[in-house]
């Protein structure tokens, strides 16, 4: 069984890993929006509560502020009560009885009054009622069973407002209204607040979600409360302007302050039951679950559709031998890299073979003189080859130099005086300079110049060097431009000859100096701008463009052989090889296979290097021509047909992002050729075949539904309602709006 499962688990590598991936994501944004969800709600749900809590205990407080109210109204009534009065200036037991039921009616009349303290200190008579209470040394002991809890009126005559305050004893507490008043009046009267009364009213706004109230003093100490050890622990955090004050996630409390003497309601606000009852219905709702997990299986397999399938299929066709133990993206992403690297380095030897038959070339036009040259004065290392006109380095120039000896001068053999021109350039020129004979007759001889370095002003040293050498030696010479790529050693060959028309007028002529309307041809100047046009044209497979191209090339090379120059074979030879090259750079970005064409290829390089160009003529343009048919057959048999292209368009014309572009990118092809494909498969324009089809989607949106003309712009590829509508009359001869009736 484990062997088994084994094999399983290695022939669907990619496809469990392609499951788990979406299964995971999907099973993480589920749990994700489950828990955002709560968090959500929680936070919700508390705002609200602190809103409701609020206006709760605004209520209580206003309700609490009423009874205390009422409380100072009794107190007023007490002040002017006129057997009060009578008590405080006679001794007679009757009236201090009347006194006694007068204060014991009043309290008995108010639900917010315990006990009510007065004392006569002009007498020293107490009267209190609910409490028995004690008055010593100016001080009231009010007894609770077994203790007695400390009241010191001195302590708050200073305020001239009414007070509520808040006494502890040992085992009993007490809140006491404690009114303004004369101490000058002889008497001191309070009233103890009855506690029951005020926690039965704090008790009225409990629920699952307040769970704690209670009446707190300045000092945050709870005087009354209703599950106030909830409470107590968290008064420390209120400060002065306080309103809310959160303690966590799903609990805070809630402040409503503004009483007398600095005392506040303060309630505890919790969303823990709430959110049980989330819980409990997020736990009843395991069907939904199921049947949204359900739901992403199917859309997981549609993904999986959508990818795995196509890579499975892509990775069968590229991989003819596909490894067990490595997933499909690891060996298409390996697979492709070696195809790159190939490529690569395919490209960089038919790049080194190109540069190295054109040095051929050359070297075998000069290597026979310079041999026959050398030998005749004894001196086999007089001249340099020619590999140093090959460096391709930007900074290293070439330039061709016409010398001319003076009859009068002539030395029985020309070569020897030749050879000390070279040797005279050759030491004169800076450090790994080179110098070269392309050719000489009886009294001029035509030289190669290479001189490298980072110095500017090349041309100017070297016609300073020969403006003191001729003079010198009454020689005569023509120096053409510089250039530093090899190829342009033709074109240098003529612009030193032409420079030398100006031996009439100078000794020393220069090519950059001369008058550029004077007459003279330019037949080997090198085409780099059509080669280039041509490979660009390759590249974008605008096979007209590049067969247009080619013909251009031959006609230039048919012309090449008008000129006196000695060079054209080899100019020939290069631009030959040179289109050779794009080519076969072309298929092989286009991931032609190289044995299709390597017969072909190294055929037609063989003519062009061992041949000349008029004799095989016929052979080399044959050659080219058939690389060129393969190159287009090997395009047109691409994986991009009718079906395709309209299947693509099909699925995303309605975009406003769809292009010819994105068809390009999607086939890895180049706009240009997508174009021309485009056209070829579904005959007309890219851009006229998806208006079309944009048009057909908008008159049936028009017709069939009711949505806006901004929507049905939008549904068919058009942010820009308004070009839309421009183009949308331009087709049918009337606005959208009209078609619709």
């Amino acid at each position: 069984m484990k062997k088994v499962f084994n094999s399983i688990h290695r022939t669907h590598r990619t496809l469990i890993h392609y499951f788990l991936s979406y299964f995971i994501l999907l099973s993480f944004l589920l749990v994700s929006f489950l828990f955002i969800v709560r968090i959500q709600l929680s936070r919700s749900y508390l705002d609200m509560l602190n809103q409701q809590a609020n206006q709760q205990l605004s209520h209580i407080k206003t309700q609490f502020s009423n009874g205390l109210a009422t409380v100072s109204q009794i107190n007023s009534s007490l002040a002017n009560n006129i057997n009060l009065a009578l008590s405080r200036h006679t001794d007679n037991p009757w009236k201090q009885y009347v006194a006694s039921q007068e204060i014991n009616s009043y309290a008995i009349a108010n639900d917010m009054i315990q006990g009510i303290v007065y004392y006569d200190a002009v007498r020293d008579k107490l009267y209190s009622t609910g409490k028995y209470v004690k008055y010593t040394d100016g001080v009231f002991h009010i007894f609770d069973d077994k203790s007695y809890t400390v009241f010191n009126p001195d302590e708050y005559q200073d305020s001239i407002t009414n007070q509520l305050i808040s006494v502890k004893g040992e085992n009993a507490s007490y809140l006491i209204y404690y009114p303004y008043h004369d101490k000058g009046m002889g008497y001191t009267l309070f009233y103890l607040i009855n506690e029951i009364s005020v926690s039965n009213m704090l008790k009225g706004i409990l629920s699952e979600e307040i769970i704690s109230i209670a009446l707190v003093g300045s000092d945050n100490q709870i005087a009354v409360g209703v599950n106030s050890s909830l409470l107590a622990p968290h008064l420390s955090a209120i400060q002065d302007d306080t309103e809310v004050c959160h303690l966590d996630s799903q609990t805070s409390l809630q402040v409503s302050s503004g009483l007398y003497s600095g005392f506040k309601m303060v309630a505890m606000i919790s969303d823990k039951a709430i959110m049980d009852r989330i819980n409990a219905i997020l736990s009843r709702t395991y069907l939904i679950l199921f049947l949204l997990g359900v739901a992403g299986m199917l859309i997981v397999l549609f993904a999986m559709r959508r990818t795995y399938l196509p890579l499975s299929r892509l990775t069968r066709k590229i991989i003819k031998n596909p490894a067990f133990n490595q997933s499909y993206l690891e060996q298409l992403d390996l697979a492709f890299s070696d195809a790159a690297a190939e490529n690569k380095n395919l490209q960089n030897k038919i790049e080194k073979y190109r540069l190295s038959m054109q040095k051929s070339i050359l070297d075998s036009i000069v290597a026979d003189r310079q041999v026959v040259a050398a030998e005749s004065i004894g001196q086999m290392g007089a001249f340099d080859r020619i590999d140093p006109f090959f460096t391709m380095e930007p900074d290293n120039l070439i330039f061709a130099l016409r010398m001319r000896i003076s009859p009068k001068l002539l030395p029985a053999d020309s070569g020897v005086q030749f050879q000390e021109i070279a040797l005279f350039l050759k030491g004169a020129l800076p450090e790994k300079s080179s110098c070269l004979m392309l050719e000489y007759d009886r009294d001029t001889a035509m030289f190669l110049l290479s001189y490298p370095g980072m110095e500017q002003r090349k041309e100017e040293a070297l016609l300073a060097l020969l403006e003191n050498y001729c003079e010198e030696r009454e020689y005569l010479s023509a120096l053409s431009n510089g250039s530093s790529s090899p190829m342009d050693i033709p074109s240098l060959y003529e612009n030193a000859m032409l420079a030398s028309r100006e031996w009439s007028h100078r000794k020393v002529a220069s090519f950059g100096a001369m008058d550029s309307t004077l007459p003279g041809e330019h037949v080997l100047t090198y085409p780099y701008e059509l080669l280039d046009g041509l490979a660009q044209a390759l590249k974008d497979h605008d096979f007209k463009r590049a067969e247009s191209g080619i013909q251009q090339l031959s006609a230039l090379l048919d012309g090449s052989f008008s000129t006196e120059n000695t060079l054209p074979d080899f100019f020939v030879r290069c631009v030959l090889i040179d289109i050779l090259t794009a080519l076969i750079n072309a298929m092989n970005q286009m991931n032609v296979k190289f044995k299709d064409y390597r017969d072909t290829y190294f055929e037609a390089l063989y003519f062009c290097r061992s041949f000349p160009y008029q004799e095989k003529k016929q052979e080399i343009q044959s050659h080219i021509g058939q690389l060129l048919a393969l190159f287009v057959s090997e395009a047109e048999n691409q994986l991009i047909n009718a079906a395709q292209i309209e299947q693509l368009v099909d699925e995303n014309f309605t975009s406003a992002d769809f292009s010819i572009s994105y068809l390009a990118d999607n086939f890895h092809v180049s706009i240009a050729y997508m174009s021309y494909l485009f056209k070829k498969e579904m005959g007309e324009n890219f851009s006229d075949y998806v208006w079309e089809l944009r048009l057909g989607k908008a008159k049936e949106l028009l017709l069939n539904t009711d949505m806006s003309i901004d929507d049905i712009s939008l549904a068919v590829g058009y942010v820009n309602t308004s070009s839309f509508r421009r183009k949308f009359k331009q087709a049918t001869g009337m606005t959208p709006s009209q078609l619709r009736g």
